[in-house]
C-alpha cells in the first residue's frame, strides 16, 4: 500500500470511526431478547449523535459556571515618552506591568437563570435519549417480526413452487403421451413462472429485511441466519378504562416528559430575558509596577464596581421573543397531548381487533390442519386429492396467524411504552 493510499485509508477511519471495528457477534440463532438488548448500543450513530449533543450542553454549562469564577489577568505596556522639563534626568521610559484579580460578586440572578435553563435543557436531552432508546427497541422488535414474517412467506412460496413445478412437469409428460393439450401445459407453465417470481421476491425480502434489522441493531453486515420465534400470549386481558390509559400516558410517557421539560426550559428563557439588563456587582484587585515614578500611580488598588443599565432598546424585544418561544413550546406540548390521546385509542382498539383476528386465524388454522390430514389419507389411498393445495393453504394460513400474533405483541408493547407495563397489567380485569 502506497503512502498516499495509507493516508486516505487513515482519513476514512477518522471520518467513520466504526468502519474498522468489528462488533461482538450476535448469538445464533438470534433471539428477540438479544435483539432488543442492542437498543442502547452506544456505537449506533443515533445514540452517538444525541450523546454528543449532551456533551456539548454539559460543556456549555461549564463555560457558564466559569463566568462566576475568579479571573486573573496580566497586562503590560512598553512605551517611550519625550523628556520632561520638570525631570531632566528622565530617560523617557514609561513601561508598566499590572496583575489584576477580578470576580463577579452578584448579578441579581442572571447567571443562575442561564445555568438553570441549560440544566433543564440537559434534562430534556437525557429524557430524549431514553425516548430514543425506547423507540429503537420498538423499531427493532418491528423489524425482527418482519424477518420472521418474511421467513414464513418464503416457506409458503417455496412449497407452492415445488407443487407448481410437479403439476407443470406432469402435464408436460402427459403431453408427450398425448394425454394433455398443449394449451393446458402452457397455462400450468405460466402459473409456475408466476410462482417462481413470487418465490424469488420472498427470498430477496429475507435478505433485505435481515439487512434492515442488522442496521437497526447497529450490526451492519451481520445477517442472522435463523431467528427464534418468541412465545406470544394473545389472551392477555386489556384494560377497559380508556380514560385511565390516556391520563396515565399524559403523565408517564417519555414523549410527554420530554415536551414538559422543553416547555420548562422555554419558560426559563423569559426569566433570562428579563434579567439580562439587570445590575451587576464585581470585585477587582490590581497590583502594578512602574518603571517611571509618579505621584498619580498606585502600587495596588481594590475596588467594587456596580453597573446599573438604565436603558437598552432591545430589552422588550428580547422578552417578547422569549415569550413567543414559550408559547410555541406550549402549543407543541398540547399538540403532543392530542397525538397521545389518539394513539392510545388507536392501539387500544387495534389490540381488541387483533385478538378477534387471532381467534379467527386459530380456528382457520385448525380447519386447515384437519383438512390436510384428510388430504394425506386420501392420497395414501390413491384417491384423487388436492394434497398440494391443502399444503400451501395450510402454510399460508399459519403465516397469517403468526403475522396477527406479531402485530398484537408489537401493539401491546407500544401501548406499554406509553403507560408502563405495570400499569397496563394492573389495570386489566382479572382472568
Amino acid at each position: 500500500m502506497t503512502i498516499l493510499r495509507q493516508g486516505r485509508f487513515i482519513l476514512l477511519l477518522a471520518i467513520l470511526p466504526g468502519a474498522g471495528l468489528c462488533a461482538d457477534p450476535l448469538p445464533e440463532p438470534l433471539t428477540l431478547a438479544a435483539a432488543l438488548a442492542t437498543a442502547d448500543n452506544s456505537a449506533h450513530f443515533e445514540l452517538i449523535e444525541i450523546e454528543q449533543r449532551m456533551q456539548a450542553l454539559r460543556a456549555e454549562i461549564g463555560v457558564e459556571n466559569g463566568y462566576q469564577d475568579f479571573r486573573l489577568d496580566l497586562t503590560g505596556r512598553l512605551r517611550e515618552i519625550g523628556p520632561s522639563t520638570a525631570a531632566p534626568d528622565d530617560d523617557g521610559g514609561d513601561n508598566a506591568a499590572s496583575l489584576i484579580l477580578s470576580k463577579p460578586l452578584y448579578d441579581f440572578g442572571k447567571q443562575d437563570s442561564r445555568t438553570g435553563r441549560l440544566g433543564q435543557q440537559l434534562e430534556a436531552l437525557e429524557l430524549q435519549k431514553s425516548l430514543l432508546i425506547e423507540r429503537r427497541r420498538l423499531a427493532i422488535m418491528e423489524k425482527y417480526f418482519a424477518v420472521l414474517d418474511a421467513d414464513n412467506r418464503f416457506l409458503s412460496e417455496n412449497e407452492a413452487l415445488a407443487i407448481g413445478y410437479i403439476r407443470y412437469d406432469r402435464a408436460r409428460q402427459d403431453q408427450e403421451l398425448g394425454a394433455t393439450a398443449e394449451i393446458e401445459v402452457l397455462r400450468l407453465q405460466a402459473e409456475y413462472e408466476t410462482i417462481r417470481r413470487q418465490r424469488k421476491l420472498a427470498e430477496q425480502q429475507q435478505r433485505l429485511l435481515r439487512s434492515v434489522l442488522a442496521e437497526a441493531m447497529g450490526y451492519p453486515g451481520q445477517l442472522s441466519t435463523a431467528l427464534e420465534t418468541p412465545s406470544i400470549d394473545s389472551t392477555r386481558r386489556l384494560p377497559e378504562d380508556y380514560d385511565a390509559l390516556v391520563k396515565q400516558a399524559l403523565q408517564y410517557s417519555l414523549e410527554a416528559l420530554v415536551a414538559l421539560a422543553n416547555t420548562r426550559a422555554a419558560h426559563a428563557g423569559i426569566k433570562i430575558a428579563e434579567s439580562t439588563d439587570g445590575p451587576s456587582l464585581d470585585l477587582e484587585l490590581e497590583v502594578s509596577t512602574y518603571e517611571r515614578d509618579s505621584r498619580t500611580r498606585d502600587d495596588w488598588r481594590a475596588g467594587l464596581y456596580i453597573e446599573i443599565p438604565l436603558y437598552r432598546g432591545s430589552s422588550a424585544a428580547r422578552v417578547n421573543r422569549a415569550s413567543a418561544q414559550y408559547q410555541q413550546s406550549l402549543a407543541q406540548q398540547q399538540q403532543l397531548q392530542s397525538h397521545l390521546r389518539i394513539e392510545v385509542l388507536r392501539l387500544w382498539q387495534q389490540l381488541q381487533q387483533l385478538q378477534l383476528e387471532i381467534r379467527g386465524r386459530t380456528v382457520e388454522q385448525d380447519y386447515r390442519d384437519r383438512y390436510l390430514d384428510r388430504s394425506r389419507a386420501e392420497y395414501e389411498l390413491e384417491f384423487k386429492t388436492d394434497l398440494g393445495d391443502s399444503m400451501v393453504l395450510y402454510s399460508r394460513s399459519n403465516s397469517e396467524r403468526l403475522r396477527a400474533l406479531y402485530a398484537f405483541e408489537l401493539a401491546y408493547q407500544r401501548l406499554a411504552a406509553l403507560v408502563g407495563i405495570e400499569f397496563l397489567e394492573a389495570s386489566a380485569p382479572p382472568q
